[in-house]
């Protein structure tokens, strides 16, 4: 009993319906892939959110479903300028332009963009919440400005510079020198304040102060709490990059650097890339393919036959993954590849065979039915076994494997449908179709790799003892192959918001990858963050968490803003009209500035285009006076006592540490690390999210999201390459109804699989979200191999060397190269995983056929012995 009992009649009637109506056999073939291709563009999406792509019933998912649902702002794009690009006055020209340049679109508005907030929107006791270092340098400031806070009067600022300008330290006379350039150029009508002590507007910053951030809702294209839509984000996302452009040419400084990231621009710039790989990978994969066929076949009629019969099948392909998943995602997208390589497998051996046996018929079809009734149970054999594995992924956790599995098991099935009814047709349809198809003598015996295979066939025993030391030594290495979790590390590099992500990640690494916990009140909240800050395993708590520090914590902070002594005004007489220009100029006499000589002017009234009118010495003064009141101001309300609270911040700062209803978020980050090493690395993620959700269970964030995806990603593709290889044994054992014959067809993925992870540990690449399905890709494709390999062993035991004579091993290296032409087009990819993925699968089938080549015949021999003639060797 057989996989297709009575295979002979079968193949013949197959055969036969091919060559004896191929012109109804094409035109329901060519139906049917019109159809396929109007399903698929009117039907097939492309998921980006990698959440989706994990079952969204297990609790860290639910959980960060529930965090997505009540924080709105969860998938914000965030624009990042680098505020050490260009002076301040251009970065706030860039902000005030790109909020302008935002609001004349119809996709955002006003509450669209946080930026900070005004100075006056804000009670000062916010500065308590500070970093210490941060605190400390606000309190010198206030320190090194006692001279501008005290004087009564612009007017009265610069004669007391004057009069004690000659007695100042280096520190004071550098303040001193900033204070009467500031307010020289406010005279001349420039916009900058005159005590640089307390902005105007708060910006918001990395830790180092080098990055100001703004965040962009695009919640008017996205659902709440639901999946980020490709199609409806990428317009908000070029709008919104284009209002950026604007705004950076409108800064007026072109060193400005600005950029845009945050997860829907990371995810929708994966996504279009990743789409235009594919398709440059498909095209070039099936450009070289065709070039390997014409050369090998030497012709052009019979390589472009089997393509357009696997092509109809890669049509049908695609109707069935709209019909049966309705998307691709970032794994499945090279499904594509997969087909083009397994499916012209499948002509391939066809050809071979036919080239063997069709000298020995007068007509085609005689010929077609003897080749398909010698390699078509191999073929079939091949699909079915390859369609199992992929099939078997499906019943996985992680649907980017299950969907992966499903898609390639339906496509694998119809390409092979597709090539062994298509070609056979088309064939028949040529005037003369015997005479395209090369002549290769030898029959169905012909031996292959001529004295390297008598050399492969006459010493079994010593080739078979250095194979099985090499792939011990393999197995040895496969045990130190490493996960990497690093997502951004396989996106496209040059990708706008990869460069930004990965700046924001140097500045400070912490910020990208931590843990997010939503508290309901402010006890909960005192308790919780008790507890984070008595473990060692955790660095700092941030969001609405700073917030809440010990009694201890707050009285220190007070104290160091108490040491700031209460100032008084010193009023010395009334500003009087076109008395500031003699001011200035004592002033500046008194500081002997850089470019002058003792006594000698700063400014020269002689150079001058126009006087200072009355107008701007009352603006100069009038605000002088303003940021005097407003910092003193602010001053007092540091020294109060008062301990701010969430409901102290201004309203947009409220948006981004509490979620809609209200619920207070806590972001906690790792603790630094001492010699560089990565968060996502399994040494500090793992302690660190442990400590957590040890403290918080309900724990969620990145942090969480990446610890918990790795570990089900690791397991799934285990779990994946263990149903892989059971369904693959179970179809070879229906098949062959022989244990060792089912053993020997699986010994080269077997072996392959354990020599490509030993070749991935001695060369440091490393397994990561794209490239670790190669265990169970490998076994679905490189099955096919050992399949044809055993069926031909079967029929030709004696044959040299053992499975490959016959046009086996041609066609076998033949289909094997082909597929790695396919896999490697990926290594052209921007997207670093694709480009992983291809290098990782195409050393794997190479890795394959060495295996069928060099391991598996000397077993076959032995199992023979050799052939009569052979005896005495």
């Amino acid at each position: 009993m057989r996989l297709i009992p009575d295979r002979d009649r079968f193949f013949t009637a197959w055969a036969m319906l091919a060559t004896g109506r191929p012109r109804l056999v094409l035109a329901g073939s060519l139906l049917l892939a019109v159809v396929s291709i109007w399903i698929t563009i009117t039907g097939l999406g492309f998921m980006s959110d990698r959440s989706d792509l994990i079952d969204p019933t297990l609790p860290w998912q639910q959980r960060y479903a529930e965090f997505k649902e009540r924080f709105g702002r969860w998938d914000d794009a965030i624009v990042v300028v680098d505020a050490h690009s260009a002076p301040p006055e251009g970065v706030e020209r860039f902000w005030s332009a790109l909020r302008e340049g935002l609001l004349a679109t119809d996709i955002f508005d006003e509450a669209s963009l946080i930026d900070g907030y005004d100075d006056s929107e804000a009670h000062g006791s916010l500065a308590l919440l500070e970093s210490t270092e941060r605190l400390s340098e606000i309190v010198q400031g206030f320190d090194r400005a006692r001279t501008a806070l005290t004087a009564g009067s612009l007017d009265g600022l610069l004669r007391l510079i004057a009069s004690t300008g000659e007695r100042m330290d280096a520190s004071q006379r550098a303040e001193a020198v900033a204070l009467v350039e500031r307010a020289r150029a406010v005279l001349d009508g420039k916009s900058v304040p005159i005590i640089d002590l307390v902005p105007e507007r708060h910006r918001i910053t990395t830790p180092s102060g080098r990055y100001q951030l703004g965040f962009v809702s695009l919640n008017g294209v996205t659902d709440p709490g639901g999946s980020v839509s490709v199609n409806e984000v990428a317009p908000a996302i070029a709008a919104l990059r284009a209002a950026v452009a604007s705004a950076h040419a409108a800064s007026d400084h072109p060193d400005l650097e600005v950029g845009v990231t945050g997860t829907p621009v990371l995810e929708s710039d994966e996504t279009e890339q990743s789409m235009r790989d594919g398709m440059v990978a498909s095209i070039v994969s099936l450009v070289l393919i065709s070039a390997l066929m014409i050369i090998v076949y030497r012709g052009v009629t019979t390589p472009l036959l089997a393509l357009a019969a696997l092509l109809i099948g890669v049509a049908w392909s695609f109707g069935w993954v709209t019909l049966a998943v309705g998307h691709l995602q970032v794994l499945s997208m090279v499904f594509a590849i997969v087909l083009l390589g397994l499916g012209v497998d499948n002509a391939i051996h066809l050809i071979a065979r036919l080239e063997l046996v069709h000298p020995d018929h007068d007509h085609m079809p005689q010929a077609v039915a003897q080749a398909m009734r010698g390699v078509g149970a191999g073929i079939v054999t091949g699909a079915v076994t390859t369609a199992a594995a992929f099939g078997a992924m499906a019943l996985t956790p992680f649907s980017g494997v299950a969907e992966m599995g499903l898609i390639a098991a339906g496509g694998v099935l119809l390409c092979c449908i597709s090539v062994m009814t298509g070609f056979p047709a088309l064939l028949e349809l040529l005037p003369h179709p015997e005479r395209i198809l090369r002549t290769r003598h030898g029959g169905e015996g012909r031996p292959f790799a001529g004295r390297l295979g008598l050399l492969i066939d006459r010493r079994p025993r010593t080739l078979l003892a250095l194979s099985l030391l090499i792939v011990g030594a393999a197995a040895f290495w496969a045990l130190q192959v490493r996960y990497d979790p690093d997502l951004v590390a396989i996106m496209p590099q040059r990708a706008e918001g990869v460069v930004w992500e990965r700046r924001l990640a140097l500045d400070d690494e912490r910020s990208t990858w931590h843990c997010v916990v939503l508290v309901e009140s402010d006890e909960e909240a005192h308790r919780l963050a008790e507890a984070l800050r008595a473990d060692p395993r955790i660095g700092a708590i941030g969001g609405a968490g700073v917030h809440f520090v010990s009694r201890e914590e707050r009285d220190a902070r007070h104290a160091l803003v108490q040491s700031v002594p209460r100032m008084q005004v010193y009023l010395l007489g009334i500003p009087l009209p076109g008395s500031l220009l003699g001011a200035f100029d004592r002033a500046a006499a008194a500081l002997d500035l850089p470019g002058g000589v003792p006594g000698e002017l700063l400014w020269d009234p002689s150079g001058r285009d126009d006087e200072w009118s009355l107008q701007d010495e009352m603006r100069a003064l009038l605000q002088f006076e303003g940021e005097q009141r407003r910092i003193k101001q602010r001053l007092d309300e540091m020294r109060s006592g008062h301990w701010p609270m969430v409901r102290d911040l201004p309203e947009a700062m409220r948006q981004l540490v509490t979620t809609d209803d209200g619920a207070l978020i806590f972001r906690i980050y790792p603790p630094e690390s001492e010699n560089g090493e990565s968060v996502l690395s399994r040494e500090r993620l793992g302690p660190f999210v442990g400590a957590v959700l040890d403290i918080a269970p309900n724990a969620t964030g990145p942090a969480v999201q990446i610890y918990e995806s790795t570990r089900l990603i690791i397991h799934s593709y285990q779990r994946a390459a263990l149903y892989a290889a059971v369904a693959i044994f179970l179809v070879l054992l229906w098949d062959f109804r022989r244990l060792s014959d089912a053993l020997c067809a699986f010994i080269p993925v077997g072996c392959g699989g354990i020599l490509t992870l030993g070749a991935l540990a001695l060369l440091g690449i490393p397994l990561n979200f794209a490239n670790t399905i190669v265990l169970p890709l490998l076994m679905g494709i490189g099955v096919d191999a050992g399949v044809h390999a055993v069926h031909r062993w079967r029929l030709q035991p004696h044959d040299a060397p053992a499975g490959l004579a016959g046009g086996t091993g041609r066609a076998v290296s033949l289909t094997v190269m082909t597929t790695v032409l396919g896999f490697a087009c990926l290594t052209l990819a921007e997207h670093q995983g694709v480009r992983s993925l291809g290098l990782v699968m195409s050393l794997g089938l190479l890795l394959v056929w060495a295996s069928t080549v060099f391991i598996l015949p000397p077993i076959l021999r032995l199992r023979t012995g050799f052939p009569p003639m052979s005896a005495g060797r």
